[in-house]
């Protein structure tokens, strides 16, 4: 299972940069360092503690490493491909739909591959609906980056106590 992740790297790499609005990724960057600074912060606050969801190492990929490759390329990424094709109105909802759904795909085969854990009573379906308020967060941050910042509190509060994650 290896090649999975591998496969899911390159795969992503290449669509950025042959479908991706990679020469213009400072327009981009603000919202890749949000995603980034939310990852390091679940990494942080809830790491070896108490756990929701945990990506499981590979045989040449432990923890640290598949931690790392998820930071700083896969996200990155998936944030300049989602932007890229971001509509202005109409099809926005369709678009937020789309693009949660293909989140939601990677993560079952993830998940079937056993390459995702989930726990503290986290489970798939938790995760499904945060794939799609993380495509929702990821355009209000795009469009309203201080009104973003603080609903991501209000959730991360919510997602705190729902959880009882002890915070360090």
């Amino acid at each position: 299972m290896f090649l999975l992740r591998v496969a899911l790297c390159l795969t992503l790499l290449i669509c950025c940069w042959r479908f991706g609005d990679i020469k213009n990724w400072r327009k981009y960057y603000p919202t890749i360092l949000y995603l980034i600074i939310n990852n390091l912060l679940y990494s942080f606050f809830v790491g070896k503690n108490h756990i929701l969801w945990k990506l499981e190492p590979d045989f040449l990929l432990n923890n640290t490493i598949s931690f790392l490759v998820q930071t700083f390329i896969i996200f990155p990424c998936i944030v300049i491909l989602f932007l890229t094709y971001l509509p202005t109105h109409r099809k926005t909802v369709i678009y937020l739909i789309a693009s949660g759904s293909i989140l939601v795909g990677i993560e079952t085969i993830m998940y079937i591959a056993e390459k995702i854990t989930y726990h503290n009573g986290w489970n798939y379906w938790w995760s499904v609906a945060f794939n799609f308020l993380w495509v929702f967060m990821l355009r209000f941050h795009y469009i309203k980056p201080i009104s973003a910042w603080v609903v991501s509190f209000l959730f991360t509060a919510f997602f705190i106590t729902y959880f009882h994650v002890p915070l360090p």
